[in-house]
């Protein structure tokens, strides 16, 4: 359970980090942004970000539901 709850907390640092550097990137994070600005900022695109691979996993959920099945011979 420890490996688990370490490995989470990498993968939304990482996200963080990720979220923090395309605001700086983009211009909406700058040395006059207040730390709630920046917070929101963080929360309102790692909402996206997760939002968008919750559709990509369902997409690619229906895509391989619906693709046609063949049976793999191993002789």
């Amino acid at each position: 359970m420890r490996t688990f709850l370490k490995y989470l907390f990498y993968i939304l640092l990482l996200l963080v980090i990720y979220v923090v550097g395309k605001g700086v990137y983009d211009g909406k994070i700058n040395k006059n942004t207040t730390v709630e600005g920046v917070v929101s900022e963080v929360s309102d695109e790692a909402q996206n970000v997760v939002k968008k691979g919750v559709d990509a996993a369902d997409k690619a959920i229906d895509d391989y539901k619906k693709a046609p099945k063949k049976e793999v011979d191993l002789e």
